[in-house]
């Protein structure tokens, strides 16, 4: 396995084949963690098998095998999320992404445990093509799919085992994205586009809302 060196950083300040959006919202790119995470109080969550823009319904966090994919402990800001607006919207396939608005060299961890599937980290750093991009298979028939890294920024390989919480590549602007942000999205029975995307809940995300809310702020608990 080839060595990939990553900056960890003290201040932490999407798409396959599409583009999540032509406008840099750079005042909006905001990462930072604190040394104390909070614990997460789950009772927070009003569940109420709230429908996706397609009819699918969301789980309940409560039970969610998804975490947010960065540290305990950090603030961040969404970018487009599920069902809003762009490729984001319910007539692609990724109307049920989550785009995070974080600075280029970010490190990302896994939402969720499982195989790597897939790798893509040969394209150029600087968008354009299909960007890099790195497959989780959950080994239930879903997928997590984790785009826009730079090249040669996905620190694992094809086959390896991975726990919720590794360490699997930095952010970057490759591919066809606007901005440096983390394209985030699962999808069912196949990973390649046109996938058919799946509604998916955080269970360590502060406020404690079931449906991911665009452009807004949140803190990841601990889990």
């Amino acid at each position: 396995m080839k060595t990939i060196r990553f900056r960890f950083l003290l201040t932490f300040a999407a798409l396959f084949l599409l583009s999540c959006s032509s406008t840099n919202p750079s005042a909006d790119v905001v990462f930072s963690t604190v040394n104390i995470a909070p614990d997460c109080n789950n009772s927070t969550f009003n569940y109420s098998n709230e429908k996706g823009c397609d009819g699918k319904t969301y789980p309940n966090p409560v039970h969610s095998p998804y975490v947010i994919p960065f540290p305990p402990g950090t603030n961040f800001k969404t970018g487009l999320t599920n069902c809003s607006s762009s490729y984001h919207g319910v007539q692609y396939p990724d109307r049920y992404a989550f785009d995070f608005n974080v600075n280029e060299g970010t490190n990302f961890y896994a939402s969720r445990g499982g195989v790597i599937a897939y790798v893509k980290e040969d394209q150029s750093s600087q968008g354009g093509g299909s960007g890099n991009w790195v497959v989780i298979n959950h080994l239930d028939n879903t997928f997590g799919i984790y785009l826009h890294s730079p090249k040669n920024g996905i620190a694992v390989k094809e086959g390896d085992t991975i726990q919720k919480g590794d360490l699997l590549g930095i952010t970057g602007r490759s591919g066809l994205a606007g901005y440096p942000h983390l394209h985030f999205i699962v999808t069912q029975n196949d990973y390649r586009w046109p996938y058919d995307a799946i509604p998916i809940t955080f269970k360590n995300i502060i406020p404690a809302d079931v449906i991911v809310k665009s452009y807004s702020s949140y803190k990841a608990c601990n889990y």
